[in-house]
């Protein structure tokens, strides 16, 4: 493109252009204020010129007397080529003597014939363009069938001096030709560090030993290799060069102005990006901001805002003020102490130590009005709806608006996604409230403001949220079945892709698309919480087509999604599996089946379901064994104590689920477990080692008694109170011993082996002391009375039997005679009216004192079982043992205190 400044020029010379080549011309006006409209495209064609010579010439098939010569068209044709012409001649014959063959513009190859071997022919080609002949080219054939592939070029090198910011000057020595002459060389240059090999230049001509290497980068890295060519071939690669680094050169980008806006009534702020790496051309010192005061009444041809780098160039460092910033990091700078109401135009350029890029697109500014310092302040956004917020802010203090503020700019996005969601709405004052509509639901929001006036934004706020309202989710992602059987399936639904909210679960419906024998049951399931998007469905009718239906939830139910599913295997899944049987162990059972028909995939897994009694529907037991078993142990725990269960197995290729087997015989629920582990047999023994225990206290603590009681076997003797009471056979309540312990504690009573027995004292004989009781006594009755209950019983005189005693003689008092004797279990009765009643109570006294001339006294008591019988309380010393089955006369029965006692 060229600039052309001026209204008057009508004309224009464009210089260096191609030959022969066509171009299109457009031509445009353009004022301070921007281009205009182009005109309509003009295409034009430079004139033609004598070609450039052929290139790429080769011998690929050369013999003793003739020489093929192959090439191609120049790389500058300027023109159309009409013709070529072939000249050779022997190397040490006279230069003049050539011999010349034309051929047509389409020819590229030509078979010279009839020369002599083992000879050095120079050949020239050249191409015709109606201008006329172009340059040559030479090349040198040996006419011989020795030839080989060259050796590559050597000692490459790149000189100091021949380093440049964009080019490099190599040298190198060429090699070997192996018998036929080098053609070209092609140089590769690989950027540093970790660029790759590309050719930067393929046909150098075979007589150069030095080359300029250009289009290279300022302050890069490279390194060179190279190969030659001849009629053979290509040679090897020669040696790499040692890294070269090319010169740095001036930045060719300046750095791009984002904003000028003002700051105060006399300066504004101007703010730019950095340039490209690739375009600073070395190391980036700094940049320079230009700045020039505009006339009042500027017209375009004043302004630079688009001409050559050479004019721009000029008219910034001889009409501009410029700063130099000398950091490369920053990326604003403020422009101070400008005059109120001028306008100013700014250019900026950045530099290195070589020297300024071009400089960038002009910016102008009016200073006088500065844009707003502050932010509106007390924003609050709060939502509406589901799709709406509703913002409200107040207006910068009067001192900070810098001016009149038109209006605010309100920026809004969805929290984490700015750069994506970003958008702008204008209000104008006097309003500070607006609605932003069309949001999405369940969203957060963050919201800046900005004020404006005619200098430009002012500062923008701190983000300000809400989050928008629920509302109802979208549809389930998709819904799939799997696990499909001819009574069940395995529904699985995916999360709405906008759930619009907090997802509190999830209702499924589902309905055979036609009645199943007249009924047409829909169930409806709700799943709750928003990880569970699966649900087994056990209970549906084989054959039968069934829709199911998904909704998601939030605050209210969204969209459904609707699928059908037929309830049996799908097409290709295999047959059920054969020979079901199960074995049953202690802890365990095992499920035996065989392989059935597998069908046209292979079987990759087995599923066994399971059926208990008390529920009917089967469900999975065992799930994805893997395709080579035929048999599985569960043990007993899994299933619940007294309830059946049937099993089945049901095998699975990559069709689906197959046929179920036949389903096994039902089986319970009951571990086999040693009756020592059961829970019965722990109690009892629990029970039976805490009587053994009681047992064993009581033995001792009677034991205990029965010693002191000893002490008490003779004491003073008793004064005798006569009383009489009859023996009633009908409802006296007596003292019971309860436990059998006490059968331990009977006295010990001499074996019938010629020794005497004492007499058992009559309970008549005995006196009694209602204030003091001898402490052994009172200590034994304290002692059983844990172990006695009172009770009405009647006791027949037929249950008394000789059985019921012992021919033993106790040991010691008559107290452990009286409790040890079975005798007097029986039951004491009221005495018959008329008969004499007691006069005084029995009274007890101390037996531990006894008189020490007082003979031993044998207490005696002697048992009546008439019913008119009494006892008779006796004193005197009995010769022999009294026989229970005798009635004496004058017995008498015991008193109602006595009894008590006992």
């Amino acid at each position: 493109m060229v600039l052309v400044e001026g209204e008057r020029n009508a004309s224009l010379l464009l210089g260096e252009l191609r030959k022969y080549t066509l171009y299109t011309l457009q031509v445009l006006a353009y004022t301070r204020m921007g281009d205009g409209p182009p005109s309509g495209p003009v295409q034009l064609r430079t004139k033609e010129d004598v070609p450039g010579f052929p290139v790429r010439v080769v011998f690929p098939e050369v013999r003793l007397s003739s020489a093929r010569v192959v090439w191609e068209p120049p790389t500058n044709p300027n023109g159309l080529i009409l013709g070529y012409q072939i000249a050779y001649r022997l190397e040490n014959r006279d230069s003049q003597q050539w011999t010349t063959v034309e051929v047509g513009s389409n020819g590229r190859q030509f078979t010279v014939t009839g020369l002599t071997p083992e000879q050095t022919y120079v050949f020239r080609l050249a191409a015709r363009t109606a201008v006329g002949w172009g340059q040559e080219h030479v090349a040198q054939v040996v006419t011989t069938e020795r030839r080989e592939r060259p050796q590559p070029p050597r000692k490459l090198a790149v000189p100091q001096d021949g380093v440049e910011a964009r080019q490099l000057r190599l040298h190198w020595v060429t090699g070997s030709s192996g018998a036929s002459p080098v053609r070209y060389f092609t140089v590769q240059i690989k950027e540093l560090p970790n660029g790759d090999w590309i050719t930067n230049t393929a046909d150098i001509p075979h007589n150069l030993t030095v080359w300029i290497i250009d289009r290279l980068k300022p302050f890069t890295s490279y390194r060179l290799r190279m190969l030659a060519t001849n009629d053979i071939g290509q040679s090897v690669f020669s040696r790499e060069t040692d890294a070269v680094t090319t010169l740095q050169d001036a930045p060719d980008e300046p750095p791009e102005i984002l904003t000028v806006k003002p700051s105060t009534t006399t300066s504004i702020l101007v703010q730019w990006k950095r340039p490209s790496d690739d375009h600073i051309n070395g190391i980036l010192t700094g940049y320079r901001l230009y700045y020039r005061e505009l006339p009042m009444n500027s017209s375009s041809s004043d302004n630079i805002v688009q001409q050559s780098k050479r004019n721009a160039d000029a008219h910034i460092t001889t009409k501009s003020t410029f700063k130099t910033i000398s950091s490369s990091s920053l990326t604003e700078f403020e422009l101070t102490q400008l005059k109120k109401f001028r306008r100013y135009q700014i250019v900026m350029t950045s530099y290195n130590i070589v020297g300024e890029s071009p400089p960038s697109e002009p910016v102008e500014m009016s200073v006088g009005e500065a844009a707003p310092s502050v932010a509106p302040h007390s924003i609050q956004v709060s939502a509406v709806s589901p799709s709406s917020l509703e913002v409200n802010w107040d207006t910068p203090p009067l001192e900070t608006q810098n001016g009149l503020i038109q209006g605010y700019k309100v920026h809004y996005w969805q929290k984490g996604r700015q750069n994506q969601t970003e958008k702008v709405k204008v209000i104008f004052v006097p309003d500070t409230r607006i609605l932003l509509s069309n949001l999405s639901s369940y969203t957060h929001y963050l919201v800046t403001l900005t004020a404006f006036n005619t200098a430009g934004d002012g500062p923008p706020s701190d983000p300000r949220g809400a989050q928008t309202r629920q509302s109802a989710p979208s549809k389930p992602s998709y819904l799939s079945f799997t696990e499909v059987t001819e009574g069940s399936v395995n529904v699985s639904w995916g999360a709405p892709l906008t759930p619009n909210g907090v997802l509190e679960g999830y209702q499924v419906v589902y309905q055979p698309t036609a009645p199943v024998q007249g009924v047409s049951k829909v169930v409806t399931v709700d799943v709750k919480g928003s990880w569970q998007r699966w649900l087994k469905v056990r209970d549906l009718v084989k054959g039968a087509t069934y829709t199911f239906i998904v909704q998601a939830r939030t605050v209210s139910y969204g969209p459904p999604i609707h699928a059908n599913i037929t309830a049996e295997p799908v097409k290709g899944a295999p047959g059920s599996p054969v020979e079901i049987s199960i074995t049953k162990e202690s802890s365990s059972l095992t499920i035996h089946w065989a392989e059935g028909d597998t069908g046209p995939a292979p079987i990759t897994g087995y599923v066994i379901e399971s059926r208990p009694s008390d529920e009917g529907l089967w469900d999975s037991f065992v799930r994805l064994l893997s395709p080579g078993t035929r048999s599985v142990s569960v043990p007993l725990e899994r299933l619940r104590p007294g309830i059946s269960y049937e099993f089945r197995v049901i095998a699975i290729n990559r069709f689906g689920f197959g046929q179920p087997s036949k389903p096994s015989a039902a089986l319970a629920a009951l571990s086999e477990r040693p009756f020592y582990e059961e829970w019965w047999f722990l109690l009892v023994m629990a029970l039976v080692g805490l009587i053994l225990i009681l047992i064993l206290v009581f033995t001792l603590l009677l034991h205990g008694h029965g010693n002191k009681y000893k002490g008490c076997g003779t004491g003073n003797h008793m004064s005798s109170v006569e009383e009489s009471v009859t023996l009633d056979n009908g409802g006296f309540t007596t003292l019971e011993l309860n436990s059998r312990t006490l059968n331990n504690t009977k006295s010990n009573f001499l074996k019938k082996n010629g020794t005497r027995s004492p007499p058992r004292p009559s309970p008549g004989g005995l006196h009694y002391s209602d204030e003091d009781i001898c402490n052994n006594y009172n200590g034994a009755v304290l002692t059983e009375s844990t172990t006695l209950t009172e009770k009405a019983t009647e006791v027949s005189e037929s249950e008394l039997t000789d059985s019921d005693y012992e021919d033993e003689q106790p040991k010691h008092s008559f107290v452990n005679h009286y409790m040890s004797d079975p005798t007097y279990y029986n039951s004491w009765k009221r005495q018959p009216k008329g008969l004499k009643p007691l006069g005084s109570p029995f009274s007890y006294e101390e037996c531990a004192t006894a008189a020490p001339e007082s003979e031993p006294y044998y207490q005696t008591v002697v048992t009546q079982h008439s019913a008119g019988g009494v006892y008779t309380p006796t004193g005197q010393p009995a010769l022999s043992h009294a026989n229970p089955n005798t009635n004496p006369p004058g017995s008498r029965t015991p008193v109602t205190g006595f009894s008590s006692f006992v």
